[in-house]
């Protein structure tokens, strides 16, 4: 066969242009990238806002206002890009990252907005309480030109200003920032005036806003805050990173040693994905956080999934004596229904996940979106585009490029079945399914007695308190850091030394009194005891925020988990639908038994790493159902045997899919664990075990699940009395 050297130089320089552009692009996106507080330091603070007056009310202009007004406070300060929005009815919160000195940003930020108006000395003559609440409104004066209409609650007090200050300026201030400075034209005796300048529409409407905040301040208390110290978490960044690099090494070595050629491919495709994900972050000026790399290190999974998936098609066709062409044709065809189906559902359940979560779980539902969307163009298109001018090209035409051996093809008129064992050899995982049902029933058994007796041990994100996390930046033992708490005056609920024995963990059942600056007070007293290079992470949430953060997170979990199955039913039917949910589930609850017995602690990052594990798990289990549903067109189904062996020949032709993107998920999460930060060891832990329970499911429990449910419907419904299948004990 010729030769077409246009397709393999279209090739090389696909592959050259596409390196190139993430070489030389990288460093601009990562420096600019956003950095959530948990990996570059700084606080964020959720407030609850109420009125000053009493019998005012907090309505959404005055919420915006004074979100507007804590925006200009974080400005004036050189606050970079602080992120300041109105959230529900009356809280509003505040994300404040990159600060050297945060007990100084935190006290100007909480203070309520002032509006005052000043004579030319200075004196203040007025305060936004002297007006009536929303009197203040945009008009036009004969010269259709805005005026701002104002008026007073005390008729003889703006008498008696307007008199004194009579044709001189009367400035209006927020805080302690010029708003306008209009002069004062006559004597004004009943309460009323008008406001006049050379504004535009826009000025005079938010000149008009800042009255009438100023005429219903708002009073902030802190609900909710995190506070991380800019040397944790460039730390935190660093040993993330780190581990990062290392997973990405192994899994594109691994990719390119086991597919070969298809496996560069793979890897030049793995590596624009993942500079692609964080380009479009970079774009959309969105944050990266904790929850965020959760949601990356799944889309890397399920992205080489994809490429896993269609390599390992495409080599059964080439077994199955198929050119190298129509092997890619057919095995790009075939592979590309399973992928959709894995990516729709997982992104189903992350739109689920962002309508009903908050904070961290939207974040991760936002990357997880992304992560499937953008998979599907560079593991799948671009992928493939890059297959078809290797293969057309017709220089790599040796099975061997494709790790296929010559030995295991057959010829192509040779008469073949879905189940022959020429192909794959023939493992029977549905012979010992009562075991596995017995290991995993006991399993439950185990962590419904854990959650009865111990319960889960829940950090200040569920259970409400404070709790702060200190880097020491030397060996501490745990007798030195109780007395230093001691003498500080504090008695914690729990005091942990981890990190090599340099972070010690401390947890209080009450929230530390903000006002008092009681956590400033602790942190001091460690900086006293062991120098300025300590650092710390703090996090305090009130009762009711923790409450409506357990709540939350549990119904995005039922929602995401109902989405799914909709979505199974809609695809499959509902017996793969029931057994894949009972499969997730039992994924997530062997690791909430696990942190159970364990006593670890289960907080929000936690939550992300079982969305995490729901992810992968449905994903696994999908592609194993739909290699079920395609070899059901070939099987004849009348006994329990027949059942058994389409079930046994589906797991055997997909294993080393499972086992091979298990692995590298695997591999990935261990890697989070031993070498990525303190802040994500918990989430790391929770990932690996979900990964591993997560292959033994959708093996050993799914599919097994499905086949005592569809024959139990079997025998309900034969065919006719001389088809009906003989019982089987299930």
């Amino acid at each position: 066969m010729k030769t077409n050297k246009n397709r393999l130089l279209g090739l090389i320089l696909t592959i050259l242009i596409s390196l190139t552009t993430v070489a030389l692009t990288s460093s601009t996106v990562l420096k600019g990238l956003r950095l959530g507080l948990d990996l570059q330091g700084g606080f964020e603070i959720l407030y609850e806002a109420e009125p000053l007056v009493e019998g005012g009310e907090v309505t959404k202009d005055a919420l915006r206002q004074t979100a507007k007004a804590l925006m200009m406070r974080a400005d004036k300060y050189g606050v970079a890009e602080p992120e300041i929005v109105p959230e529900g009815s009356n809280r509003i919160r505040a994300r404040i990252a990159g600060v050297s000195d945060e007990a100084t940003v935190r006290e100007i930020m909480k203070k309520p907005a002032e509006l005052t108006f000043r004579g030319p000395d200075g004196t203040i003559e007025l305060r936004g309480v002297d007006f009536k609440e929303g009197a203040a409104k945009v008009a036009f004066n004969e010269f259709n030109e805005p005026i701002i209409l104002i008026e007073v609650k005390d008729r003889k007090k703006w008498e008696d200003v307007t008199r004194r200050l009579l044709h001189q300026p009367l400035a209006i201030y927020l805080d302690d920032d010029l708003i306008s400075a209009p002069v004062v034209q006559s004597v004004m005796t009943d309460g009323k005036a008008q406001i006049h300048g050379s504004y535009s529409l826009q000025e005079a409407r938010e000149l008009a806003e800042i009255i009438n905040l100023g005429a219903l301040p708002l009073k902030l208390t802190e609900k909710y805050t995190q506070s991380v110290g800019a040397t944790l978490g460039k730390r935190s960044l660093e040993q993330t990173v780190y581990a990062g690099i290392l997973a990405t090494i192994f899994i594109l070595l691994f990719m390119m040693i086991v597919y070969r050629l298809p496996g560069v491919i793979a890897s030049v495709s793995l590596i624009v994905y993942n500079w692609g994900i964080l380009l479009i972050y970079y774009w959309m000026n969105a944050t990266l956080t904790l929850p965020g790399i959760a949601a990356f290190v799944l889309g890397v999974g399920m992205a080489v999934d994809a490429n896993i998936i269609t390599a390992e098609r495409i080599r059964e066709e080439m077994r199955s004596g198929k050119s190298l062409i129509a092997a890619l044709k057919s095995g790009s065809r075939n592979s590309l229904r399973t992928i959709i189906d894995a990516n729709a559902t997982t992104t189903l359940a992350g739109a689920v996940l962002y309508f009903v979560g908050t904070g961290a779980i939207q974040g991760f539902a936002i990357m997880l979106m992304l992560s499937n969307v953008f998979s599907m163009v560079t593991n799948v298109a671009f992928s493939r585009f890059m297959l078809n001018l290797l293969v057309r090209s017709n220089v790599f035409r040796k099975p061997g490029y494709y790790n296929v051996r010559e030995k295991d093809i057959r010829p192509l008129s040779e008469k073949r079945s879905f189940d022959d064992e020429h192909y794959y050899r023939i493992f029977d995982f549905v012979k010992h399914r009562r075991v596995f049902f017995s290991i995993s029933g006991a399993l439950t058994v185990i962590g419904i007695v854990s959650l009865l007796v111990f319960g889960l041990n829940y950090g200040v994100d569920f259970k409400a308190g404070t709790s702060m996390d200190v880097f020491v930046g030397k060996a501490v033992t745990q007798e030195e850091a109780e007395a230093v708490i001691r003498e500080a005056g504090f008695e914690a609920e729990s005091v942990v030394v981890g990190g090599g024995g340099e972070r010690v963990s401390i947890r209080f059942d009450r929230v530390l009194d903000a006002e008092a600056g009681e956590s400033n007070r602790l942190l001091a007293a460690f900086r006293e005891k062991f120098g300025d290079q300590v650092s710390a992470e703090e996090n305090t949430v009130d009762p009711v925020i923790a409450q409506e953060l357990g709540i939350r997170a549990i119904i995005a979990v039922l929602c995401a988990s109902v989405g799914i199955i909709a979505l199974i039913m809609l695809r499959f039917e509902w017996r793969f639908a029931l057994a894949g949910i009972i499969a997730l589930l039992h994924d997530a609850f062997f690791v909430v038994t696990v942190f159970s017995l364990l006593r670890l602690e289960v907080n929000l990052p936690f939550i992300a790493a079982i969305l995490t594990i729901i992810g992968y798990s449905i994903n696994d289990t999908i592609v194993i159902f739909d290699r079920i549903r395609e070899n059901m067109r070939f099987a004849k189904l009348r006994t329990f045997d027949d059942l058994c062996r389409l079930v046994n020949v589906s797991l055997s032709q997909t294993l080393v899919r499972s086992v091979n993107t298990g692995l590298q998920v695997l591999v990935a999460a261990l890697l989070l664990l031993l070498f990525g930060s303190e802040s994500i060891r918990l989430f790391s832990l929770a990932m690996t075990l979900g990964t591993a329970i997560g292959i033994y499911s959708s093996i050993y429990i799914a599919s097994q699940l499905w086949i005592v449910m569809k024959w139990r419907s079997m025998r309900k419904k034969p065919a006719s009395p001389s088809a009906a299948p003989a019982a089987e004990p299930v």
